[in-house]
């Protein structure tokens, strides 16, 4: 197996930062990475599945992968500022701050001492034009990305008001008769799938083209020239962190996750100092016996503490960060044209099928 890919040259990139003070920033993850922006979202999808089968590959030849099978999961997003974050912690909607445009090579410039020099740099691999690898332009998302900042968003009253909002919308759910005879993180999963109530669960797929079809808006595709963002998530990215135990569940999944925290070295201590204590995750993924969600080979994702209890906002926001910057990520420009692929059955039809009694009997109140 080849030890890289060559993937499609982008049109530019855009940076992130996260601050190296915020958790879980220690060495576990990068502070600060860019995200390669193609041309339209076909150029982006094969990007991303070339990255992530490529990697997927080596980690298997290198004996790092413990998830041989659904452990790849999509997910697709219309603007590249939002967080990979499950609704219940996301701030309130609001449109991202304009950002400026530079050309690689010629970025602004800097003086110190009374010389002017670059304010960034740019070198391609092996020599080559680092147009080659970058794109001919970048952004930069401000402002640094903070686990406080994401916690702010969220204060203790509006987490109890979604809370509350979402515990009555189960309620609900649990007295319709297609629904009621499913587990609770199942009844879960089709309030989370059908209705806009906030929730602990993030919804993903096992299918990248269906991934590429909401990115790209669904039935509303947003503004020509906007940038979305594609995301693999790959659970085997946690195993050096954890030691994982996959089961099996009703309609899924369920893979536990043990600290391996005494190997972690510095980091043992930042985490406990940062008053995130012994934990152990859970993921639990299950599909569900609908039309709509089986059409869309969705999933849902979510975390919990020590005997599957919720985990505190703040340790919860630590592990979804840490989950958003170990994932693959593609972006691309909008071209106002919402992805299909009917040959694939990727088209409204077939992935948005009404489902108006499960719907109705599910309305937000």
């Amino acid at each position: 197996m080849p030890p890289f890919t060559k993937l499609p040259r982008p049109e530019g990139h855009v940076y992130y930062d996260y601050s190296p003070m915020s958790p879980p920033n220690w060495g576990i993850v990068p502070s600060d990475f860019h995200v390669f922006v193609y041309r339209d979202i076909k150029v982006a999808l094969k990007a991303l599945m070339q990255a992530a089968i490529t990697i997927k590959a080596q980690r298997v030849e290198s004996g790092t992968a413990d998830l041989f099978s659904d452990d790849l999961y999509f997910r697709g997003q219309t603007e590249i500022t939002e967080r990979l974050l499950p609704s219940r912690l996301r701030g309130q909607k609001h449109e991202p701050e304009p950002r400026q445009r530079f050309s690689v090579d010629n970025p602004p410039k800097i003086i110190f001492n009374g010389v002017e020099f670059p304010s960034i740099s740019f070198s391609g691999p092996d020599g080559k034009d680092p147009k080659e690898h970058f794109g001919d332009w970048y952004e930069k998302i401000e402002p640094m990305r903070m686990i406080e900042d994401s916690l702010a968003e969220v204060p203790d009253t509006l987490l109890n008001q979604r809370d509350s909002l979402e515990l009555d919308t189960l309620k609900c759910a649990s007295q319709v008769p297609s629904v009621n005879f499913l587990d609770p993180f199942r009844i879960r999963s089709v309030v989370k799938h059908y209705t806009n109530v906030p929730s602990r669960l993030l919804d993903v797929t096992t299918d990248p083209e269906v991934a590429a079809f909401f990115a790209t808006g669904g039935s509303k595709p947003p503004p020509i020239g906007k940038i979305g963002m594609l995301w693999a998530i790959d659970l085997n990215f946690l195993t050096d962190l954890f030691s994982l135990l996959v089961t099996g569940i009703e309609g899924g999944l369920k893979i536990s996750l043990h600290e391996k925290r005494d190997k972690w070295g510095d980091n043992k201590k930042m985490f406990e100092d940062y008053g995130i204590l012994q934990t152990q995750l859970e993921f639990s993924s299950v599909e569900l016996p609908f039309k709509r969600p089986q059409a869309q080979k969705a999933r849902f994702l979510s975390l919990s503490g020590e005997d599957g209890l919720p985990l505190p906002a703040f340790t919860e926001l630590a592990w979804w960060s840490i989950i958003e910057r170990r994932s693959y990520a593609c972006a691309f420009l909008h071209d106002g044209k919402t992805y299909e692929n009917p040959d694939h059955n990727i088209t409204t039809e077939v992935l948005l099928p009404e489902d108006k009694e499960l719907s109705l009997a599910l309305q937000v109140r």
